[in-house]
């Protein structure tokens, strides 16, 4: 009866250590609220006023993004299929006292190169972009990287391909101890095989910006509603969120169609937007309770974020709807 009730015990606790084991990959993944911003221009040097913007909402986040990804050549042996483009130039060091999310762009053309790729060359190719970020990170940075974002508007298309590679790279960075997360669009909120150890959901960018009858191409809760049908917390659950704190001017040509994007101050834009508050606010009290995750803004410029009262920003990074 002894030594049966010790092996009883043995295998409890064997038990106990494979469940603590299989969950200790995702324990990281389990963060309490973070105020967030991204940094999105080719330059890192934040104004004085950007820099007691952050400091004044308790911002402790800043996701940077350190260079694009791009279709290669193709002609060459040693192009990868991949290339990095358009890479961050750092006329100041990223703040020690802040976290700092590293963050790379792949476009579309860049996932349609690598169709094809064999596991191998997929696999070296996530070792290329990770050993990037992790040098661009001590170089300017020096602190422990603990996520890296890849953002991608991947496509019915290119999903496999996209996934294929994220699933290399987040095995790269656990290796690091560091996890993947991911961008994620409202039109790929419904996707249950997104690779992402933590997903981020844009809120922003919702609309047709080229089509001239559209209100708010930035953010309109009519546009967002469709894509809300059906979604719950367990939907939700692990996903961070961006809200849009920036603007621009729209202009089209005299036939009614789109031609390119200017600064909102420019008195020849036809159609001005902003992501507006009050459409936040809509968005929020249609969501789900999500008090525990990230709440991240785009972007920090002080031409921008000049536009917001304190008020409205401090709205913005509430994890709690404001009353109806």
């Amino acid at each position: 009866m002894r030594t049966t009730r010790i092996t009883t015990l043995t295998l409890v606790a064997m038990v106990a250590l494979l469940v603590l084991y299989s969950c200790s990959r995702h324990t990281v993944t389990q963060t309490a609220a973070n105020r967030g911003i991204y940094h999105w221009k080719t330059t890192y040097n934040p104004t004085e006023w950007e820099k007691e913007w952050i400091n004044r909402h308790h911002v402790d986040r800043l996701y940077v993004k350190l260079f694009e990804v791009d279709a290669g050549s193709k002609h060459g042996y040693d192009d990868w299929r991949m290339v990095p483009v358009a890479t961050t130039r750092f006329e100041q060091p990223l703040p020690k006292e802040t976290e700092v999310v590293p963050v790379v762009y792949i476009t579309v053309d860049a996932i349609r190169a690598m169709n094809g790729s064999s596991y191998e060359t997929m696999e070296r190719l996530a070792e290329l972009l990770v050993e990037r970020v992790y040098a661009m990170t001590e170089e300017h940075w020096g602190g422990e990287v603990k996520e890296v974002q890849l953002d991608c508007d991947w496509t019915a298309s290119t999903r496999y391909d996209f996934f294929r590679l994220c699933r290399r790279v987040e095995d790269c960075l656990n290796e690091r101890g560091a996890i993947l997360s991911g961008t994620v669009r409202l039109h790929q909120l419904k996707d249950e095989e997104i690779p992402f150890d933590r997903k981020l959901l844009m809120c922003y960018n919702t609309g047709r910006l080229q089509d001239s009858k559209t209100h708010n191409s930035i953010l309109d809760y009519d546009d967002v509603k469709p894509y809300l049908q059906g979604v719950d917390s367990s939907t939700l659950r692990g996903y961070d969120i961006a809200w849009p704190a920036y603007g621009w001017g729209v202009q089209f040509d005299a036939e009614g169609h789109f031609s390119h994007l200017t600064k909102p101050a420019d008195s020849s834009n036809r159609r001005v937007e902003w992501g507006e508050p009050k459409e936040v606010r809509r968005v929020k009290q249609n969501l789900p309770q999500m008090r525990e995750n990230t709440v991240v803004l785009y972007h920090l410029d002080e031409e921008n974020l000049k536009h917001y009262t304190d008020n409205e920003i401090e709205e913005m990074y509430s994890t709690r709807p404001a009353a109806r």
